[in-house]
């Protein structure tokens, strides 16, 4: 019997606007991610204040870029005739890997003018949006946003308030569920050996973390309903192998810095 979803997206209204559960769950996560981070930070003995004086514009630079990609690939007809679309991300629709590519350049930018090791930077950022993205994505499974394709499993959900952005009335795959429950898996992991030895070098975590990311979405996006591209792969699963190959690239970055180096090589003997 499937999980039968008739919440109104609009949770309260206050003077005039609309409050919508994806804003609140999506406030949460903010939340939470700032808690971990913060946490990681004093932990890691980081410059006071380094989370408090950045996450505004982390915040702000995934969401741009969360929503652009999004209303570029999903929404210009919409922006065509009302531009002021662009903005409402608390309607729903933000593009993960939009906000993802933003975020991290804007932690990267914003190391570097503090003297942060930027890998390091990462590495505090990376349990953190784990479990950011965990709670987020609760918010799109009451709402309908990022909806599974049409299944009989057991556990589907069926959308029937007017207001869901997912198809009525049909049993679909709860992907949000499904990707919200392996991002908390893998944030318990990342948060379980981040101080292991093979996890301390600056960059090992973050890599672990995207490397994560990537298998997590491209796995789940086989049941999005989304057109295919290329090679049978939808926009998402690409992307997702491209932030594979960047796991990769910064987990032989973290393991070349692990290196000790030594500047003075003792001669060669010569017998």
């Amino acid at each position: 019997m499937p999980f039968v979803i008739d919440i109104d997206p609009v949770a309260f209204r206050v003077a005039g606007t609309d409050i919508r559960w994806y804003g609140l769950t999506l406030a949460l996560a903010m939340l939470v991610a700032y808690a971990v981070a913060d946490h990681e930070t004093r932990r890691r003995r980081l410059p006071a204040g380094l989370v408090a004086d950045s996450v505004l514009w982390v915040a702000a630079a995934a969401l741009v870029g969360g929503r652009l990609l999004y209303v570029l690939q999903n929404g210009l007809p919409d922006l065509a005739a009302h531009p002021a679309h662009l903005l409402m991300v608390w309607t729903g629709g933000l593009s993960f890997y939009g906000g993802l590519a933003t975020g991290l350049i804007a932690i990267v930018v914003l190391a570097r003018r503090r003297g942060v090791d930027w890998l390091t930077a990462l590495d505090v950022a990376a349990p953190a949006a784990a479990v950011g993205q965990a709670i987020g994505h609760v918010g799109c499974l009451i709402g309908g946003d990022s909806a599974g394709i049409p299944t009989t499993v057991p556990w589907a959900v069926v959308y029937r308030n007017p207001g869901a952005m997912a198809p009525l009335g049909t049993p679909l795959h709860p992907t949000q569920a499904y990707e919200a429950l392996a991002l908390l898996g893998l944030f318990v992991v990342l948060w379980s050996l981040r101080r292991r030895a093979a996890l301390t070098v600056p960059g090992a975590l973050a890599a672990s973390y995207l490397g994560g990311l990537a298998a997590i979405r491209f796995a789940l996006f086989f049941l999005r309903d989304e057109p295919s591209v290329l090679f049978g792969l939808k926009t998402a699963q690409l992307i997702g192998i491209a932030i594979g190959i960047l796991a990769i690239g910064l987990a032989l970055l973290a393991r070349r810095r692990s290196r000790p180096v030594n500047p003075h090589p003792m001669p060669l003997e010569v017998a």
